[in-house]
């Protein structure tokens, strides 16, 4: 990694937001000069803090997550193991994405550079890549599967997205495209009309359509907005 200067900033952040972030829940920030080998000493011992301590050492896609998503450029984030431990909502196994036949699993990591502007949801296998989000209101349950729509043999999927501020939201939807999730729609989300729940919202209509219901003012003005990839 570059050397910026011979000392940095490392930050702190201390935040674990409300299910469906009701509130502004913005993250308080300490900040302290740090050596920058001390830096990335202590971003390692996240990591490993991450590993061993939250998902008991049993995965280890952990081991090469800065190699894979750490760009020079950055600066880098470290934690408190403290904030760590209590921003963590556990793994969360979800419907064969992969095509394998076997239940994936992920948890949400929170952004250790500054060029992530946003927390990421991160699977156990490999061979998905994270989901990197601009928000810093992400939660396990907020991720869910909606089938191959496509019919290519992996299964799409959605997230509940909040900015951590207002009552609107919204749900989009992503296909796994070249390695990367690509986003293939999007519709409003009112968390005054919280029924439905968000997986009756996402419906397979042929093969690369579907649709997404949209409520954000009244819930007799609903509508299932169309998409095709």
């Amino acid at each position: 990694m570059k050397l910026i200067s011979s000392f940095i900033l490392i930050t702190l952040i201390s935040c674990k937001e409300q299910k469906k972030d009701k509130a502004d829940t913005s993250p308080i920030v300490y900040t302290k000069k740090i050596n920058i080998d001390s830096l990335k000493q202590r971003v390692k011992e996240n990591i490993h803090f991450i590993r061993d301590s939250l998902l008991k050492g049993k995965e280890s896609l952990l081991g090469d997550y800065l190699e894979k998503y750490q760009p020079d450029s950055c600066v880098i984030i470290a934690y408190d193991d403290s904030d760590l431990r209590s921003g963590f909502e556990g793994v969360k196994k979800i419907e064969d994405i992969n095509g394998d036949k076997i239940d994936d699993a992920f948890f949400v990591m929170p952004p250790f550079n500054y060029c992530d502007e946003g927390y990421s949801y991160s699977f156990f296998d490999s061979s998905l890549p994270r989901l990197l989000t601009d928000s810093y209101c992400c939660h396990p349950d907020n991720l869910f599967s909606i089938g191959d729509i496509d019919e290519d043999g992996l299964s799409e999927i959605c997230i509940f997205h909040s900015s951590c501020v207002s009552r609107f939201k919204s749900l989009i939807a992503y296909s796994l495209k070249n390695n990367e999730w690509k986003e293939i729609g999007n519709c409003g989300f009112d968390i005054g009309f919280m029924k439905p729940g968000e997986e009756k919202r996402v419906r397979k209509i042929s093969k690369g359509k579907f649709e997404m219901l949209e409520i954000i003012d009244k819930e007799e003005n609903k509508e299932w907005k169309q998409f095709t990839f």
